[in-house]
């Protein structure tokens, strides 16, 4: 759940406390703070309708019109509407938080191990770039394994070629005898070297930055490359 509006309305909050209950408010003050307690009320209702109609009865009673558009503060009700939009701001936060250890719970344990933490910091483009990251370094290792003597480890996109290779691969994705085997492997291969390619340095590319969303994408496709791994070397003639 998006808590732009509630932090924007934290602030809206926030700048009337330069006002004691004889000063005038702006109209269009008062216009923009209403609007904003209105749009988060619609914003909180599908989770707490309780919540929700208890900011639309602040909202109506938080400034007092007089005629010719003035408008005053009412103290008290301006402390209760502060303390009502901070109790949301915790439940959305909460629920971000509940929704994202659901999705956590489909990364892989290595995925998990370096780029969770980054996630719930908020460091997203850097969690996503991680776990590819981790990809590469894997199957690097298993390159090291089968050839101990190569001097020259590739890297990236050309690690992934030579790993899922025709001939010779470290890592066999399909039975190469049958043509649907092949075909499994040779696709195999273009999804984890198109990952590489397009998708393990996010921040390299022209220094976008992800959100949150489709960093969690990118985890959990790169979990499904390393659970991919996972199923080749415990294939009955898995390798690795």
């Amino acid at each position: 759940m998006n808590s732009t509006k509630v932090n924007e309305l934290s602030i809206q909050l926030q700048s009337l406390s330069c006002y004691n209950a004889n000063q005038p408010i702006p109209f269009k003050t008062v216009l923009d703070v209403r609007e904003g307690i209105a749009s988060v009320a619609q914003q909180i209702s599908g989770i707490n309708p309780l919540i929700s109609n208890h900011l639309v009865d602040l909202k109506n009673a938080l400034f007092t019109e007089l005629p010719y558009q003035r408008f005053y503060i009412n103290l008290i009700v301006y402390g209760q509407t502060i303390e009502a939009v901070d109790f949301v701001k915790g439940q959305i936060l909460a629920t971000n938080q509940a929704n994202s250890m659901g999705l956590c719970r489909l990364l892989h344990p290595n995925i998990q191990r370096v780029s969770e933490k980054l996630y719930r910091d908020g460091s997203y483009a850097e969690a996503a770039c991680n776990a590819f990251i981790e990809i590469n370094s894997r199957l690097k290792e298993l390159y090291r394994t089968a050839y101990p003597d190569s001097e020259n480890v590739p890297d990236g996109q050309a690690l992934m070629n030579k790993v899922f290779a025709d001939n010779d691969p470290v890592l066999e994705a399909g039975d190469r005898t049958t043509q649907t085997g092949k075909d499994i492997h040779l696709g195999t291969r273009f999804l984890f070297a198109g990952a590489m390619a397009a998708l393990r340095n996010p921040k390299s590319h022209e220094n976008i930055e992800l959100e949150k969303d489709d960093s969690m994408r990118r985890m959990i496709f790169a979990s499904m490359l390393m659970f991919k791994i996972d199923e080749i070397i415990a294939a009955p003639d898995g390798n690795g």
